[in-house]
């Protein structure tokens, strides 16, 4: 299957998911749109499954991304925590909630395949915090327990069913819980 297709596949998919959700669009849609049918779909992807997972594979990469460039930046550990929060939440928008939310219902295992980045990705806010504490700017903790803690948090609460249930969107949570950690970390100087 040539690649030029597998990629109009993938950004139309993601714009039906979006629009109507995971649950809400069928492959017979998905190939309607296209104007191909559904076995050439079939040529590329296993299921309507294997064609989430290379949407969500879009915002899994654009934030691997992310946090490469931050690595090679020469700011100041907090900067670049802050820049990785901000290119992950900018990307995460990208992704409507209903669609997340199907997924975590309705893919059980792509969801946790999400979840499995997510982990992978966070190494990273441990370095940066390793690097904090040892610059002095943040208190004196267990950055391993920090990283756990925000970790969980993060599993916790950035999900489309805590966001919903709560009657707020997933970017407030993600500001909100960003700002209570940043700034719970921040090493006051005395008055």
């Amino acid at each position: 299957m040539n690649e030029e297709l597998k990629e109009r596949i993938v950004q139309e998919a993601a714009d039906l998911f979006n629009a109507k959700g995971y649950r809400n669009v069928t492959l017979s849609e998905l190939a309607s749109r296209l104007g191909i049918s559904k076995k050439t779909l079939y040529l590329s992807f296993r299921g309507k499954e294997d064609i989430a997972e290379a949407v969500l594979g879009l915002t899994m990469r654009a934030i691997a991304d992310t946090i490469a460039e931050q690595r090679k930046r020469d700011a100041g550990p907090l900067a670049r925590l802050r820049d990785v929060f901000l290119g992950i939440k900018q990307e995460m928008m990208k992704l409507h909630p209903v669609f997340l939310e199907d997924i975590q219902k309705a893919a059980p295992a792509l969801w946790k395949r999400v979840e499995a980045f997510r982990g992978r990705q966070l190494l990273f806010v441990e370095e940066l915090l390793l690097q904090a504490k040892e610059a002095g700017e943040i208190r004196d903790l267990d950055i391993r327990l920090v990283s756990v803690i925000l970790l969980d948090t993060i599993q916790r609460l950035i999900r489309p069913d805590f966001a919903a249930q709560h009657g707020v969107t997933m970017p407030h949570v993600a500001d909100t819980l960003f700002s209570l950690f940043l700034e719970g970390l921040r090493n006051n100087p005395e008055k």
